[in-house]
């Protein structure tokens, strides 16, 4: 299907959505959009993303639950609607794409995120995006390219960066290439952390971002500002990590998982 260069522009924070400027990566999934949201609960920081796995899951687990930002005020919430673009947006969704939408819905609702708005958008390149802490965006390729559970994957990637908004921001800002991509590992913990908590498959992350990262590459090539973010081998690498750190009895009490008694 062709494509007109998309309506949805004017975003927060001075970034435009236009494909020609469309300043996301093709080998990771997310756009997080500066916004002036504020956030409030502990930082999550941790200078190496494998630092997480030093303390183990349940200190992990313990800091998620004490480091939560309470929801986006209702003020931040209608300023963040009103400075959406009011063209651009997707409503006519066909069944298929409704019952995705309704997975993530679920999700959202799961993790006691129902304020989450959920928005799909005109726009060629396959992305997910967290727009003011206040909603998730979808464009439609990537609505029509995931299976539901990666798309509940990525977006409890973008729950993840939730909890590091403020110094992702600053190192936006300064253009720290080496910390973004560390925030971004960080996030993908967190949404390990939260699948595995609802009892889903947390390998269903790396399956959608390889799903998204071929689509954007074989139509777009490479993105101007690819050293922002961790490549896809890294990002692999990680969560191999992650998912054995997770598999452990200690990871399982702390989900709350218990196991079976071995029968002999």
């Amino acid at each position: 299907m062709a494509h007109t260069p998309s309506r949805f522009s004017g975003a927060a924070g001075g970034v435009s959505l236009y494909p020609v400027s469309w300043p996301r990566t093709a080998t990771v999934v997310v756009l997080v959009l500066l916004t002036g949201a504020s956030v409030d609960g502990q930082s999550v920081t941790f200078r190496n993303p494998r630092d997480l796995l030093v303390g183990g899951p349940a200190a992990f687990i313990q800091l998620l639950q004490a480091a939560r930002p309470g929801p986006a005020s209702t003020d931040d919430m209608a300023r963040a609607l009103r400075a959406l673009p009011p063209q651009g947006e997707i409503t006519k969704l066909g069944a298929a794409a409704q019952q995705k939408l309704d997975a993530v819905r679920q999700l959202l609702t799961a993790t006691q995120r129902d304020w989450y708005e959920i928005k799909v958008i005109d726009l060629p390149q396959a992305a997910v995006a967290l727009y003011a802490r206040t909603v998730v965006l979808i464009s439609e390729p990537a609505v029509a390219l995931v299976n539901a559970a990666e798309l509940q994957a990525l977006t409890a990637h973008e729950i993840g960066h939730e909890y590091l908004w403020t110094e992702w921001v600053g190192a936006h800002q300064r253009a720290d290439q080496e910390r973004l991509k560390k925030l971004e590992l960080v996030c993908d913990a967190i949404a390990a952390v939260t699948l595995r908590q609802l009892g889903l498959d947390s390998s269903t992350l790396i399956d959608g971002v390889e799903k998204i990262d071929r689509f954007n590459r074989q139509r777009f090539g490479p993105a101007r500002n690819e050293e922002n973010y961790p490549t896809l081998a890294e990002r692999r690498a990680f969560a191999g990590e992650i998912t054995q750190w997770l598999s452990t009895r200690q990871a399982k009490v702390a989900l709350g998982f218990t196991e079976l008694p071995v029968r002999r």
